[in-house]
């Protein structure tokens, strides 16, 4: 039989991107998602469109919701609270217990004076002074991040020359700390 050079060429290409595949799935994607945190020691029960939900303390619980209207009843100390959220975002935090969460945003790619921009700006958490993009976030529903409470800053980020880009995440009081202490401190 004759080697025909054509199908080798496409079997050789779809290798190729079966690999790819594979490797962005295994270590570059990113699972978009909804979570319901429970930061304190108490158990929370809530409903979300009518499906009820358990969240043990300290606990997160992931769920798919669809971008829309949901109705939202829960009883956390001695609130009652019975609303509704509009999502419009691919990820979000439902925050039941109205803690604080702290959006960091981390500058990536070309540009002028990057270190004073992140110098510029600052917030005080505990009567300590942390810089850099940071926003408090304290409602029921937060969405205006890129990375969620369960996913991390990516190890490898291609950077282009051309654009800018930031990349926010959400972190919990205490994570953030963490977070800062160990990468600016």
């Amino acid at each position: 039989m004759k080697k025909n050079p054509s199908l080798l060429g496409l079997l050789i290409i779809l290798g190729v991107l079966g690999v790819i595949v594979i490797i962005y799935n295994l270590f570059l994607s990113k699972k978009d998602g909804y979570i319901i945190d429970n930061p304190t020691e108490q158990i929370i029960k809530m409903s979300i469109n009518q499906q009820e939900y358990t969240i043990a303390p300290q606990q997160q619980v992931r769920l798919d919701l669809e971008r829309g209207k949901h109705k939202i009843a829960y009883e956390f100390g001695n609130k009652k609270v019975d609303t509704v959220i509009e999502i419009r975002r691919p990820s979000g935090v439902i925050n039941p217990t109205l803690s604080d969460y702290y959006v960091f945003t981390r500058p990536y790619g070309v540009r002028k004076n990057k270190d004073s921009i992140f110098t510029s700006h600052h917030i005080a958490i505990d009567n300590k002074a942390y810089l850099g993009m940071i926003t408090k976030e304290d409602d029921l529903y937060i969405e205006d991040f890129y990375y969620n409470l369960d996913q991390d800053y990516p190890k490898i980020f291609l950077k282009s020359d051309e654009k800018k880009t930031d990349l926010s995440k959400i972190f919990n009081k205490e994570d953030f700390k963490q977070f800062y202490f160990e990468n600016y401190e």
